[in-house]
């Protein structure tokens, strides 16, 4: 078995039948390679439009948080009052008055959601 394997390593084909692997290697290494890059390029340009999606998200409920909070006449208070508070602890405490300007906030969006339903 051993001198089978030691003649076909010493043979005058095993020369160019390596050089042919090696080639191949190399070439499917390079196909492989592009591959990832193309990939990763397209995760890329995939994260960014979600990052992007995910902020404008963002803004639309800070909107619409800050819309149930109060009119105009009540802006520039709940501005300064609002101003350490983070977006949870502001819905908590809009959750925590009383219900008539919570449910008024509520049955608009629930419009909003009717509507935009029948736009689909």
């Amino acid at each position: 078995m051993l001198r089978s394997l030691l003649q076909a390593f010493t043979s005058p084909a095993a020369g160019p039948v390596g050089f042919a692997l090696a080639l191949l290697m190399c070439a499917l290494l390079v196909a492989s390679t592009v591959e990832a890059e193309r990939n990763e390029t397209a995760l890329r340009a995939q994260v960014a439009t979600l990052t992007a999606i995910n902020q404008r998200n963002g803004l639309a409920l800070h909107a619409r948080l800050a819309a149930c909070e109060g009119g105009p006449a009540d802006l520039a208070r709940s501005r300064a009052a609002n101003a350490a508070l983070t977006p949870e602890q502001r819905a908590e405490r809009l959750a925590a008055n009383e219900p008539q300007g919570f449910d008024v906030c509520a049955r608009m969006e629930s419009a909003d959601r009717a509507v935009l339903e029948t736009l689909k």
